[in-house]
């Protein structure tokens, strides 16, 4: 018996709760009235005029001349979710965050669905009167089900999908309302004569492999028949990183500030790639260096001399690039002529699921390059593609943070 909880319009209804001015009014939060602005959630007043999430504020202006355009505040946002979070395993210990304002909720497999329901109505109830805030619940026998469950109905919405239900109750729906079937997947099956969930359920599984081989062409029939096994596995199923970071202890010491530098970026770096592979962001960032210490009467060894930094940036951080400029600052204070033999750099105070579309059209830029290079350094080796500036050069322009270059 699964739950899924999608707060409604997430970031634009917090905005209406905590200003009373904004409430019925339609709104968009963003960065604000700017050409490069995008529209990161838009109220549902808002989207009567046709205003959407990822498009420029500008042109929902052009919608919706009347529109409230709000800058957003990822820090509340975050809180409000977190609060949201610790409220339902009130209910169960199996709760999973599946993005800043959905999650899944397994409440077992004896209770009869009249319970489920009323388990769905108190959270819906007590979320309504503690945060001002509604949201739309489904309940189904998977994840799967449970989600599609909660599209049919927006917003404030609870719909049921028994097992019994399936697939007659959803045989017209759109195949894209199903979780995982993007613009492109729905393109290939609409060229199969698949366009529904009835027309999905009704294709032969060997269609669907010879068309998407076995393992995708299988895990698309067993959607098609409704099926779907993957538990819900709580945020807690293991302890949660604190932080991520990286350290390194120089082959000599040196006080040239832009070599210590060097070695502080490259650290940067795989801190952001662990942070990305996590799904994790973070907004203080934590910088060490060690320095020689001469030896003395009181040290039958060398050892080094420590000093270290913390600061706390407005944003959530998950590039390598921004962790490193944040502690650059730092430490062209603070070096001098000292040695520095070793060199640290931690982010943490971190938060999960936090991928959500950015207000700014040069920040979704930015994260479609990093997935790239994710994505070649995953395949070829790391560092495969590095910023020119890890290789002592400056770019002459900047690029999303520095030009790259392929080693």
């Amino acid at each position: 018996m699964i739950l899924h909880l999608d707060m409604n319009a997430f970031f634009a209804s917090v905005e209406q709760a905590a200003n009373p001015a904004l409430r019925d009014k339609p709104i968009v939060v963003g960065g604000g009235i700017q050409k490069s602005s995008v529209v990161a959630a838009a109220s549902y007043e808002a989207r009567a005029y046709g205003v959407k999430t990822g498009m420029s504020t500008w042109d929902a202006r052009k919608l919706c001349p009347q529109l409230v355009v709000v800058v957003g505040d990822m820090a509340k946002y975050v809180y409000t979710s977190r609060e949201i979070m610790q409220l339902l395993i009130e209910y169960t210990n199996l709760v999973e965050p599946f993005s800043i304002d959905e999650a899944f909720l397994d409440i077992g497999n004896l209770l009869p669905w009249e319970q489920a329901i009323s388990i769905a109505k108190d959270i819906k109830q007590r979320i309504k009167k503690r945060f001002n805030l509604t949201c739309t619940i489904g309940i189904g026998p998977n994840k799967l089900l449970a989600k599609l469950a909660g599209e049919l109905q927006k917003p404030d919405g609870l719909v049921v999908i028994r097992p019994e239900d399936f697939p007659h109750k959803v045989n017209d729906v759109a195949v894209s309302e199903f979780c995982g079937v993007g613009r492109k997947l729905t393109q290939y099956l609409s060229e199969m004569g698949i366009k529904t969930i009835g027309e999905l359920n009704l294709c032969p599984r060997v269609k669907l492999v010879k068309r998407f081989g076995v393992a995708y062409g299988e895990h698309l029939w067993q959607m098609g028949q409704g099926s779907g096994s993957i538990e819900v596995r709580p945020y807690n199923h293991e302890e949660a990183a604190k932080s991520v970071g990286h350290s390194y202890t120089l082959p000599k010491s040196t006080s040239n500030l832009e070599e210590v530098k060097s070695y502080l970026l490259r650290l940067a770096e795989q801190v952001g790639r662990r942070l990305r592979q996590g799904n994790l962001r973070g907004n203080v960032v934590h910088v060490a260096l060690g320095f020689d210490s001469s030896a003395d009467t009181l040290h039958l060894h060398r050892g080094y001399d420590f000093w270290s930094q913390q600061k706390k940036v407005s944003d959530y951080l998950d590039d390598g690039y921004e962790v490193f400029l944040t502690a650059e600052k730092m430490i062209d204070k603070s070096l001098g002529e000292k040695a520095v033999r070793f060199v640290s750099i931690s982010v943490t105070n971190l938060t999960h699921h936090l991928d959500q579309i950015s207000i700014f059209e040069s920040d979704e830029k930015k994260k479609k390059v990093l997935r790239a290079v994710d994505e070649i350094n995953d395949h070829f080796g790391e560092f495969t593609i590095h910023r020119l500036r890890q290789a002592g050069i400056e770019p002459t322009t900047p690029c999303f943070g520095g030009k790259y270059s392929i080693r």
